[in-house]
């Protein structure tokens, strides 16, 4: 777990208990049913003595916000506070007084009424970014897009897919650790695909041939 602060999301676990829960209550999920999952989704987080404190402070003031607060996330995360579970965390970098404030006010808060209860917005799931070319004969497609999370390891991937006897499928064929606007795709006849990219990308996929339903293309490959 990281923490970059004393905040009570200024970590990992925390923020992702927070987004996690907020997710299912946007998703319609009734407030048992919302924390029952977290409880059984965290449960091996939860015998851990960093992890758990934070899980149950995280979901207990996510749930006092959204006037949703359960009994025993109250009672466990008030036990974290009194008991200073965690705070040791903080001792090193000599944070563990500011630390202890902002559980201070924390525990105002889970012992004053709760807001009005409210039901978080479906957050919009941005689109990868991709990019598309047909083949001449408009029966296949090939496409390339983004899907790598880390900002200075970005992976990308090609799939064709095809069009025979009014079905449609295909598959993935490369896979590389580079920018999508590193790949380069063209088509040099209606079976043919080539797939130019980085020579310094390391790569992890890269058929020779694409087949589905007894139509095969083939794959030719330019390191650039």
């Amino acid at each position: 777990m990281a923490a970059s602060g004393v905040g009570l999301f200024q970590d990992d676990v925390a923020a992702d208990v927070r987004s996690e829960y907020l997710d299912l209550l946007a998703s319609g999920a009734s407030d048992v049913d919302a924390f029952r999952t977290m409880v059984r989704e965290w449960k091996e987080s939860l015998a851990d003595s960093d992890d758990g404190p934070v899980f149950w402070l995280a979901l207990a003031a996510t749930q006092w916000e959204y006037g949703r607060l359960h009994p025993r996330a109250k009672v466990e995360a008030l036990k974290v506070i009194d008991q200073g579970k965690g705070i040791d965390r903080w001792d090193d970098a000599g944070l563990a007084k500011k630390r202890q404030a902002v559980l201070a006010q924390l525990k105002k808060k889970l012992l004053a009424p709760p807001p009005k209860k409210r039901t978080p917005r479906i957050r919009a799931v941005p689109e990868a970014p991709s990019t598309s070319l047909t083949a001449p004969d408009g029966k296949a497609e090939a496409t390339a897009w983004q899907f790598g999370t880390e900002p200075r390891r970005p992976q990308s991937q090609v799939y064709i897919t095809m069009k025979v006897k009014r079905t449609e499928g295909g598959g993935s064929v490369f896979v590389a650790s580079c920018a999508l606007a590193d790949i380069k795709l063209k088509w040099l006849d209606a079976d043919t695909l080539r797939i130019s990219h980085p020579k310094e990308a390391e790569v992890e996929q890269e058929d020779a041939t694409s087949f589905y339903n007894g139509r095969t293309i083939a794959v030719k490959y330019r390191r650039v």
